[in-house]
């Protein structure tokens, strides 16, 4: 095992490598030197740049690390929960007892304290890596006045730490018509402007956010920087928009099929041109991670017949999102001189495509972001990196490299199983730790200077949703009582809460996931029935909850007896 990470060897394996005519190379070597491939070749080919460099055998398939676009990290220590009933529009369901219960008001007090905060940046990363992603969305720490992108071991799409990569702009609220003007002037910038888009049904309220986007001159305020997400309530004719303009889309269809019953019309949209990538949007009520997303979209597309391949799901998660963020010089397939990030599945055979799509967590052998190994069997890893930890992953050993010894200024180190013992007592205790928290314990305290920060500022994890309107906590001064969800004040969160478990890294394995799977009514009976045997498990039968009703309640306001007609969610 190196003391540091190597930075010139072979990567030997079956190379899907996702270049312009897709080449597959049964047995070849992906040459790294300094945080890019230098080459690539067949195995029974050593340039003269790399005479000497090792070759580590992987007998694995080679894939690009998979680039995820669409995902509220935060919120991924979060269990699934069982949705009670179909719903059209994303208001309908954010200020119900249920979600508040299970998403927001556990969300707001993990966002507050300060070891849940650390432990939750930290587990819900390596979330993410065990599943073979390189590249997904970031997480925010905010402190007054300034934010501190957190920029970890996972690529952070709004903060990339390589030239070249041009950041996205993400905004999780509907654009509304006054503030059109102000969003048209932002698509002229640099980098993806990633927006969630008309989530709901065609029928329902939620299109109206898309006709928002067309100005009283007839001009929409869409360009090749524009990228819907969800996008579930979008007709042929507005998908026609989408794609004359340039626009592309990322679909989460696990978390729109439990929701609404239906997603968007991804067929329709690739026929026209629009490209499309895959996100798996957040643990409560979608997918764990890219792996899970894929066999969801696959055996939905199967089922509904709408004709894209195995390969487009592929490119869905590789070069797709690569060009949607303007990186597809640099990332998205395994070519020279581009960025080494790479993702190695166990076995070389069958379909080179529903290889990555059938593989389970247990299977992803190795990860490399920046040619740097951060996960993988210890054999694998331990050629490349220095172990800094060890830790069970879907019943299997994994070693993790996660540069403990250099922390992030404000997270500090901390190690995966400190986390997950952290994180999963404070959930089993929910209620109780939300009775507890007390305004002067909110926040931690950064680990190093962070510019433009006081020693003593406070820092909090930043939610993608606002608290519930018109319940807002007394907080002192410098607190942000939109990361604290009402977790004290009238209506208090602890008055409701329930015990929680934490919901594993992985999907294999997970019982309880496979549990709740047979009791999400909405989605179509081929998920339901299919998806537990791509992991091994006997589909479930639904069972009783006496909570349902209940748990469907809006939310009684102060002055109201119904939850707010709108606002930012997801």
């Amino acid at each position: 095992m190196p003391a540091d990470p190597i930075s010139r060897y072979g990567l030997r394996g079956r190379l899907v490598t996702m270049d312009a005519p897709r080449t597959i190379l049964n047995d070849g070597i992906v040459w790294v030197a300094d945080g890019s491939i230098s080459d690539v070749t067949a195995a029974s080919d050593t340039p003269p740049a790399h005479a000497g460099s090792p070759v580590v055998q992987t007998a694995g398939t080679i894939y690009p690390g998979m680039i995820e676009l669409h995902n509220h990290l935060a919120y991924n220590a979060l269990p699934l929960f069982r949705i009670p009933r179909l719903y059209t529009k994303r208001e309908e369901w954010q200020g119900t007892l249920g979600y508040r219960r299970y998403v927001s008001g556990p969300a707001g007090v993990i966002a507050s304290v300060p070891e849940l905060i650390r432990a939750t940046i930290r587990y819900v990363e390596c979330k993410s890596l065990i599943a073979g992603t390189t590249t997904s969305q970031g997480i925010t720490l905010r402190a007054e006045p300034i934010k501190h992108l957190y920029q970890g071991i996972v690529r952070n799409a709004e903060l990339p730490d390589a030239p070249g990569l041009v950041p996205a702009r993400p905004k999780i609220g509907d654009v509304t018509p006054a503030d059109l003007d102000s969003f048209r002037k932002s698509l002229a910038g640099q980098g993806a402007r990633i927006l969630h888009l008309a989530e709901g049904l065609p029928t329902s309220a939620a299109r109206q956010h898309f006709l928002d986007l067309q100005a009283a001159d007839g001009t929409w305020a869409i360009t090749p920087e524009f990228v819907g997400i969800h996008a579930t309530g979008l007709t042929g004719d507005d998908l026609t928009v989408v794609a004359q303009h340039g626009g592309s889309m990322v679909w989460s269809p696990f978390s729109n099929l439990i929701l609404y019953g239906a997603t968007a019309d991804i067929a329709s949209a690739m026929r026209l041109g629009i490209k499309v990538a895959l996100g798996s949007d957040w643990s409560p009520t979608a997918s764990k991670n890219l792996l899970n997303e894929l066999k969801v979209a696959q055996i939905f597309g199967r089922d509904r017949q709408t004709g894209f391949t195995d390969q487009q799901l592929v490119e869905m998660v590789t070069v797709r999102p690569a060009q949607i963020l303007g990186w597809q010089g640099l990332l998205g397939s395994i070519e020279p001189a581009k960025l080494a990030d790479l993702t190695v599945v166990a076995g070389q055979a069958g379909d080179p495509y529903g290889h990555l799509i059938d593989a389970t967590e247990s299977d992803i052998r190795l990860v490399v972001i920046g040619g740097t190994g951060r996960y993988g069997t210890p054999a694998l890893l331990g050629d490349l990196s220095p172990v800094d930890e060890q830790f069970d992953v879907a019943g299997q050993a994994r070693a993790f490299h996660l540069d403990t010894r250099d922390p992030d200024p404000v997270l500090g180190p901390i190690a995966l199983g400190d986390a997950a013992t952290i994180l999963a007592d404070a959930l089993a205790h929910m209620p109780e730790r939300a009775a507890a928290i007390s305004p002067a314990d909110l926040g931690m305290v950064a680990h190093a200077k962070v510019a433009g920060a006081s020693a003593d500022e406070r820092w909090f994890l930043e939610l993608d949703q606002p608290p519930i309107a018109g319940i807002e906590p007394a907080l002192p001064g410098g607190v942000a009582p939109a990361l604290l969800d009402a977790v004290t004040g009238t209506q208090s969160f602890a008055s409701i809460a329930v015990p929680l478990k934490l919901d594993p890294l992985a999907t294999q394995g997970d019982d309880a996931f496979f549990a709740m799977l047979a009791n999400l009514a909405n989605l179509p009976e081929a998920v339901r029935a299919e998806l537990p045997g791509r992991y091994g498990e006997v589909p479930r039968s639904p069972t009783a909850d006496s909570r349902l009703a209940d748990d469907d309640t809006p939310i009684a306001l102060p002055g109201t007896l119904s939850p707010p007609a709108s606002g930012r969610l997801r």
